[in-house]
């Protein structure tokens, strides 16, 4: 789900979308075919395409709908409030769109990633190892990494929230360490 529009992946690869569409994110565009990913972000929406190209459509304030020439071999695509993450296949992050708390500044070196997440102006990369990396906005806390924490096996955003699934099955607020 995105800020008011919500989209849904069918096995066939075509994309249902609903919800506010005041700039066309729920306007699937005629070249979005063989959809094998989907995010809805704060005012547009990115798509997967089986090949691993990814296509952007909906308000382009900050040129996120401007797929950058080294989005390619795309095995995953996350999208924050106004920014878009695509994981390529040899586990490198390629970000864009609004940076003014630095979500699209990958952090440098950042490699052997499984998996990306983006808040509304923060972002996540899980690690091949388990261990979970942060960049962008911090004013919850989103993007601090509780000490030891490791063996992650999934990650997730939303808005000032990050969260880990741990292989135990215990879920991690990243902001905020679990109940015990």
């Amino acid at each position: 789900t995105g800020n008011g529009q919500s989209v849904v992946l069918r096995n066939d690869g075509d994309v249902i979308p609903w919800g506010n569409n005041v700039y066309g994110q729920t306007n699937v565009p005629p070249n979005v075919t063989n959809v094998i990913g989907i995010a809805a972000g704060g005012s547009d929406t990115a798509a997967l395409l089986r090949g691993g190209t990814v296509v952007v459509w909906g308000w382009n304030g900050y040129n996120q709908t401007i797929v950058p020439a080294n989005a390619t071999n795309v095995v995953s695509v996350a999208a924050g409030l106004y920014h878009i993450l695509a994981l390529r296949g040899d586990g490198t992050v390629v970000a864009w769109g609004y940076n003014g708390y630095g979500q699209t500044t990958v952090p440098t070196g950042l490699t052997n990633v499984v998996a990306v997440a983006a808040g509304d102006m923060h972002s996540l990369a899980l690690k091949k190892d388990g261990t979970v990396m942060a960049w962008g906005y911090n004013n919850a806390g989103q993007r601090t990494i509780p000490t030891g924490l490791s063996n992650v096996v999934a990650i997730s955003a939303r808005r000032d929230q990050s969260l880990a699934l741990i292989n135990n099955g215990s879920p991690w607020i990243l902001n905020q360490p679990p109940t015990q």
